[in-house]
């Protein structure tokens, strides 16, 4: 027997055994078919689509054997080649067909045209055949993105003498213009492409080894101080330049014309702009920046070269002679440049010291003291919310203005090497003085900090110098301030090329040399194919990894076309480069020449600029279906939390996705779904209600300031002798009449819908409380306004629609029944019944109470412990709106219950729906005081249209409701006006139509309990799961908290559902 359950129990580990092996073995296969999916997906649907293309044009008899031929012609071979040239004449010139092997079929993507100068490079008295021979078979074999292997063989086929540069990079643009056809990409992406490919890139790197693609407006936003930058002699300016403050007055009498992406969407933003008071708002006040407004003009390039042939003209050539003192050159350079362009440098100056660590301090004790000024309400009382504090404002920052930020620096190339003394081991810029490297690093610190426009110094250390290698470390320059180094040498490296066949690849990445990130200058002579070498072949050194690249590399590009001026021609296709470098910075040093000359030599780099902002801004999302998504898909955050093993998966996990979702883009990221760290659930209807007390006392405080301003704006006309009523001061009188009519909760909604979308995500709720100077708002602690946003998130999907907002209304009015019973229960336990109560207050035997007798009886002597209570309270009951109580009101206090009034409420609602079909119509004849049909009521249509709009959009008074119950012949239990003022729970004394609807919203109070309920059992269950449940990866890095288990959660969600083909769609 033993035996026997022995020999079952090993059958049973067996069966387990082979369990695990089978789901190991489907996950491996999931995992394979996702790296297949992202290696073949794309290029699969392009040659479908090809195929399918070529079919409809030939309109076969047999369109599916016609696919199926096509579709077969694709098996044959692997990869996209070249296969040869075609040489044909053109007159004096040549042109040249590109013929490539796409598997097994030959294709003609591209013709380029070469001129006869251009071919004398390569032969003296050139002819077709001569043409052919030499270049017709070089690239044979050749894939089409293997820069490394084409440039090789260019480089062999054409001789490196200065004449053939020319005809070398001519040829390498072509052949990118030809790579992109082929890859139905632009060739900027092309490049990109064979970097990635050839360079041996693993996902993860990718970012650090190329730029991110521009393919729609959200790139747009990255790039827009990342395009290339024109440097004209030591002046420079980037694409931005054309909007500086003085670039109109200093291009005067030339062609300044602004041509913008969105011309329509630029005026409307310049409108909008205008009619600010900059001086007041505060920074979460401006309106969102438009897409349009990330994107340079689209005549930059011939604006910005125009600019800097001004200034030159304005402040001399700025170019230094041998021997200059360049200090006091750079001096007097931007001492001119302060006077031709004070609006600019007094930017600069604004800018800069908004940056540095002082004023961010000063911004954060500003936010504190606004905070705790907006907690005291004594403080805010005697303050106007509209005036601005101006010692706690922060400065307003335009978009624009960043942007314009070091349009126009100096770029300096010093030389070092000349004036470097190998055996004494000193630098010698000038004759009699003499510096060590130690010396000359303090003064590049000191000249960078004392020139702000100097942005970036070329050659500043000897490459013979020892000790460059501690250069980075030991030079302490602000972040924007370039340090490059003199180009490698031709196409010389510091690694020697791989070998073809190696004994075993090391899978460790070889160690960079120790450069610091001081970059290089970019050799324009190498075209932009050696260039593309120059980073692949120090990208596979590392195996991918882009450490050693950019240690070599650097950060900053810089092409000196000053020192090759022949390649100047060659900027188009250098602009492939450029756009593909991960740099911070892309700079283009320009030769000293006139300026027509230099905007034809620039021409086709402003046009690869133009058609690179056109097509992204056209395109709002990514059309690029390779670029994998680092945010999680609500299946993805579903089925990882149920992997990773949370238990409540299908209860709130769907709940909890759609609320973080605050972006709307069914997608959540780490900043996303670390908002569950500030809040445990929604807040409270007292929560709610406080808001609304807080919103009706900021409604007072502006109605109050603006009777004072209207009053001051009186005895200043009476001063002047003015006698009337003008008609400027006669529409601000209306104009504060109709404000003091509209509810407080209609004010902060227009705050939160500025865009008019119906709808308001949380940031958008969050600073209208900002601007509006409510505690929660300007409390750096998003916490407290998370919670009331909540509140109002009925549906719980990340925004407020404008249905949601307004049952504001009705929720707080719930609330304020139940401050009506507390005060009810307390002058029946105080005094046993309420008309014993009334008795012992009613003092002089007057037989009412007023509000302020009221309140001084429950605040004074009975110590009631909440004001808002007794306000509430006394409101409610004052059913004939007169401010003071009577003993038969106050005896309806006795007979008060929540309960029951609430039915009252309820009946009211479904009478008037029976009566008039719907809430809206009933709203509508309430207003134009109109019975129901049934009791003799016209259609609203036959009012007379001058009548109708008299009483339009006047909302409810008490008095008007309570008639429109009657003449309807609405009888319920409870007085109208007690249900008037119900509704009425900003407690301004009248309705608008959005208060009054809510009658149909009066389960609105259940919904919040039940969504409330089910989002603080998600956020705790979730909260316990990630902080005591689960395992995560902990960062390399010592952290002081466990917040960085947000962060890790969401990469586990995102590896544990990687290989899931359908999560992955």
């Amino acid at each position: 027997m033993a035996a026997d359950a022995d020999a079952e129990d090993d059958g049973g580990s067996v069966d387990l055994q082979s369990e695990e092996q089978k789901r190991l073995a489907l996950r491996q296969q999931r995992r394979e078919q996702v790296e297949y999916l992202k290696l073949h997906r794309a290029k699969l649907e392009k040659v479908a689509q090809r195929c399918v293309n070529r079919v409809l044009l030939q309109l076969p008899p047999d369109p599916y054997e016609a696919l199926l031929f096509q579709l077969s012609a694709h098996v044959k071979a692997s990869g996209i080649f070249f296969a040869h040239f075609r040489a044909l004449p053109a007159g004096e010139d040549f042109v040249l067909e590109v013929v490539a092997d796409a598997r097994s079929s030959n294709l003609m993507p591209h013709r380029m045209l070469l001129r006869r100068e251009l071919v004398a490079g390569l032969q003296a008295e050139p002819d077709v055949s001569q043409l052919q021979r030499a270049l017709g078979s070089v690239l044979a074999g050749v894939n089409v993105l293997d820069f490394q292997e084409i440039h090789r063989r260019l480089c062999a086929a054409i001789p490196g003498t200065a004449e053939a540069l020319r005809l070398r990079a001519n040829l390498a643009g072509e052949l990118l213009e030809a790579a992109g056809r082929l890859m139905d990409c632009t060739s900027y992406e092309a490049v990109r492409a064979g970097i990635l490919e050839f360079g041996g890139v693993c996902e993860e790197e990718e970012e650090e080894c190329v730029a991110s693609a521009i393919t729609c407006q959200k790139d747009l936003e990255v790039w827009q101080k990342l395009w290339p930058e024109i440097c004209y002699p030591v002046r420079q300016g980037d694409l931005w330049a054309a909007l500086l403050p003085d670039a109109q007055e200093l291009l005067s009498g030339s062609d300044r014309a602004v041509e913008f992406v969105d011309e329509v969407a630029e005026t409307s933003r310049q409108q909008a702009l205008a009619e600010l008071n900059l001086e007041e708002i505060d920074q979460d006040e401006l309106p969102e920046p438009e897409p349009h407004e990330y994107c340079p003009p689209l005549n930059s390039v011939h604006l910005a070269l125009s600019l800097s042939h001004a200034l030159a003209a304005k402040v001399g050539a700025g170019n230094f002679e041998d021997g200059e003192d360049f200090v006091g050159t750079l001096s007097s350079l931007r001492k001119q440049i302060n006077t031709a362009l004070p609006k600019y440098v007094l930017n600069e100056t604004r800018l800069k010291e908004i940056a540095t660590a002082e004023f961010a301090e000063r911004q954060k004790a500003a936010a504190a003291a606004r905070f705790a000024k907006s907690q005291s309400q004594e403080a805010m009382d005697a303050e106007s919310d509209d005036e601005s504090m101006e010692s706690e404002k922060d400065p307003i920052v335009l978009l624009q203005e960043e942007q314009q930020q070091s349009s126009v620096y100096f770029s300096v190339h010093l030389d070092a090497d000349a004036a470097y003394d190998a055996e004494g081991d000193v630098y010698s810029f000038a004759e009699g003085t003499k510096m060590d490297q130690g010396q000359l690093i303090d003064y590049y610190a000191t000249l960078c900090e004392g020139e702000p426009l100097l942005k970036c110094l070329i050659a500043p250390f000897s490459s013979r110098d020892p000790k460059l290698s501690t250069v980075g470390s030991a030079l302490e320059v602000a972040e924007q301030v370039a340090i490059v180094d003199e180009a490698f040498a031709a196409d010389a490296l510091p690694i020697p090329a791989q070998e073809e066949e190696e004994e075993e690849e090391d899978s460790t990445p070889q160690e960079a040399s120790e450069r610091d990130g001081v970059g290089r200058l970019r050799d324009s002579r190498l075209s932009v194919l050696g260039l593309t070498t120059q980073r692949i072949r120090l990208l596979k050194a590392q195996n991918g990894h882009h450490g050693l690249c950019t240690k070599e590399l650097g950060r900053d590009t810089v092409l000196d076309f000053g020192a090759s001026e022949e390649m100047l021609s060659s900027v188009g296709p250098l602009m492939d480069y450029l756009l593909v470098t991960p740099d911070r910075s892309r700079r283009l040093l320009l030769p000293t020449r006139e300026e027509q000359e230099l905007q034809t030599a620039l021409a086709p780099l402003g046009d690869r600029i133009r058609a690179i902002c056109l097509t992204a801004y056209r395109a709002k999302k990514s059309t690029d279906k390779r670029k994998t998504s680092k945010d999680l898909k609500k299946a993805q955050f579903c089925e990882g939390l149920r992997r990773l093993g949370y238990k409540y998966v299908d209860e709130y996990a769907a709940q909890i996705f759609d609320f973080v979702d605050q972006s709307s883009n069914d997608s959540i990221s780490p900043t996303e779904l670390r908002l569950l760290e500030l809040v445990d659930g929604a807040g409270s209807l007292e929560d709610l209600d406080r808001l609304r007390i807080w919103l009706c006392e900021w409604k007072a405080r502006r109605a109050r300031h603006a009777k004072e301003k209207m009053e001051a704006l009186r005895l200043e006309r009476e001063e002047r002798g003015e006698e009337g009523e003008t008609e400027e001061h006669a529409a601000q009188v209306a104009e504060a009449e109709a404000e003091a009519k509209e509810s407080p909760l209609a004010e902060l909604w227009q705050y939160m819908d500025r865009d008019g979308s119906g709808e308001a995500s949380f940031a958008e709720f969050r600073r209208a409380l900002r601007k509006a100077k409510h505690p929660a708002g300007l409390n750096p602690n998003k916490g407290p306004a998370l919670e009331l946003f909540m509140c109002l998130d009925i549906q719980v999907d990340g925004s407020i629609v404008e249905g949601e907002f307004y049952c504001f209304s009705i929720l707080s009015a719930y609330f304020q029944l139940q401050r009506v019973e507390r005060v009810r229960t307390f002058l029946e336990d105080r005094f046993g019944n309420l008309k014993a109560a009334f008795k012992y207050m009613d003092a002089d035997r007057s037989g009412s109470l007023t509000t302020q007798e009221w309140m001084d009886f429950m605040m004074g002597p009975q110590g009631y412990a909440d004001e808002e209570d007794v306000k509430v309270c006394f409101f409610f009951i004052d059913k004939d709106f007169s401010g003071q109580l009577t003993s038969k009101e106050f005896e309806f206090l006795g007979n008060f219950d929540g309960r029951d009034f609430v039915n009252d409420v309820a009946k009211l609602r479904d009478y008037l729906v029976e009566k008039y079909e719907n809430l809206e119509d009933a709203y509508d004849a309430f207003e134009q005081k109109m019975p129901p049909p049934d009791m003799g009521g016209t259609d609203l249509s036959q009012i007379p249209e001058k009548k109708r709009k008299r009483r339009e959009g006047r909302g409810l008074s008490g008095n008007d409701f309570v008639n429109c119950c009657r003449m309807c012949n609405f009888k319920g239990r409870f007085d109208p006006r007690l249900l008037f003022n119900f509704l009425d729970a900003s407690h301004v004394g009248h309705i608008t139509r959005n208060e009054f609807l809510q009658l149909g919203k009066l389960g609105a109070v259940e919904a919040l309990r039940i969504s409330s309920e089910r989002m603080r059992n998600g956020i705790s269950t979730l909260k316990h799961f990630i902080f005591h449940e689960v395992e995560l990866e902990e960062p390399d890095t010592p952290q002081e908290d466990d917040k960085w288990k947000w962060a890790g959660v969401h990469k586990a969600l995102r590896e544990v559902t990687q290989d899931d083909l359908e999560l992955a769609e």
